[in-house]
């Protein structure tokens, strides 16, 4: 019995050492709305929103992106300053002339989207929020008019 009980000793912990070298770092999260959408994208204009109470500062900040080499637009909200990191409903979305809202909407604790459109000859409407809290839950949000047509 004594043997029986080292042998499986031995082999759980060969498998906690295979399982630990098979074990992958977790994905690292975008800092900033560029590597949130990816290679090639650069901002044409963010805005911030939210409050946080703790910095008195904004909450998040909502950004639309543009691929010159791919023509397509990108919009991701991101937490910043104290909300980093912590969860809250963040908002991303974008309108093509013409067409309908694509939406990323839901409890995030680094940022919304990234959300994608084609726009070649179009103009775009970008939006992004966040709930937020102070003294009660609320709601801000950005939504641009058309424009960056292209």
């Amino acid at each position: 019995m004594k043997r029986r009980i080292l042998s499986v000793g031995s082999a759980l912990g060969i498998a906690g050492i295979v399982g630990l070298v098979g074990a992958t770092p977790a994905a690292a999260v975008a800092s900033t709305p560029e590597a949130a959408c990816g290679s090639g994208y650069s901002v044409l204009e963010s805005h911030t929103v939210g409050y946080d109470k703790s910095t008195g500062k904004p909450a998040a900040r909502v950004s639309l992106l543009y691929n010159a080499s791919n023509g397509n637009n990108c919009v991701v909200t991101m937490h910043i300053n104290g909300y980093v990191g912590y969860g809250a409903v963040t908002e991303a979305g974008i309108l093509v002339e013409g067409g309908s809202w694509k939406r990323d909407k839901k409890e995030y604790q680094y940022y919304a989207g990234p959300v994608y459109v084609s726009a070649a000859n179009k103009c775009v409407k970008y939006t992004g929020g966040i709930e937020y809290y102070d003294n009660g839950i609320f709601w801000d949000s950005y939504t641009s008019g058309f424009g960056h047509c292209g």
